[in-house]
């Protein structure tokens, strides 16, 4: 575990591995030559930032979202880079949230369905953030534009998220194997810590 100065439990170092294998991967999957179309051009890293999303906790989703298109967009796109930051940081952490928090232990074994719904409301909210940003920068015709776009990123990146995922059963043998990080544990060993210390320290406090 790594541990600041009151030893209390942050993030293991299987959490801190994944999250930055998983937001390089989404950085490199922009390299992916992109699918033209009249609209624009259809990128694939929607895939890798959902795929963190079934395996991580909302806070590394986030990171390998945002932080991932971000690092992407600075060499390529750099007026982007605020944006992409915020929507597919918000991308990753909703579905995460919604799959990991929201009726966790209900329809386990149609897990691959509720991720489905819950990428698609992520999906409205990609779809809105760069409509929003573009109607903002370049206009409502350009931003109006770019919605079939759009729509069809994220179809395919629900699409690849969930074969990789629950297709090939990837995530279940992670999970057999004990390999995915065990955030929920983690997070509420850090609540437990922190409110421990506190009381220690209130302690301390009164019997000086």
């Amino acid at each position: 575990m790594t541990t600041n100065k009151s030893r209390m439990a942050v993030f293991s170092t299987k959490w801190i591995a994944y999250t930055a294998i998983l937001t390089a991967l989404v950085v490199a999957t922009g390299y992916i030559p992109p699918i033209p179309t009249p609209a624009g051009r259809i990128y694939w890293v929607d895939g890798i930032v959902l795929l963190a999303a079934y395996l991580m906790d909302p806070i590394s989703a986030f990171i390998c979202g945002g932080v991932g298109t971000l690092i992407y967009d600075i060499f390529k796109s750099p007026e982007m880079m605020l944006a992409s930051l915020l929507i597919h940081g918000l991308q990753g952490a909703i579905v995460s949230a919604l799959l990991h928090f929201v009726l966790p232990n209900r329809f386990k074994k149609y897990e691959w369905a509720k991720a489905v719904i819950f990428s698609v409301i992520a999906a409205v909210e990609v779809v809105l953030g760069y409509f929003i940003y573009r109607c903002i920068t370049r206009g409502v015709p350009v931003a109006a534009a770019s919605i079939p776009r759009n729509i069809i990123q994220e179809a395919i990146g629900i699409s690849i998220a969930v074969i990789i995922c629950y297709a090939t059963t990837f995530k279940r043998q992670l999970e057999r194997a004990g390999l995915l990080p065990d955030f929920k544990r983690e997070l509420l060993q850090i609540s437990d810590n922190a409110e421990t210390a506190k009381t220690v320290e209130s302690t301390k406090t009164v019997e000086e």
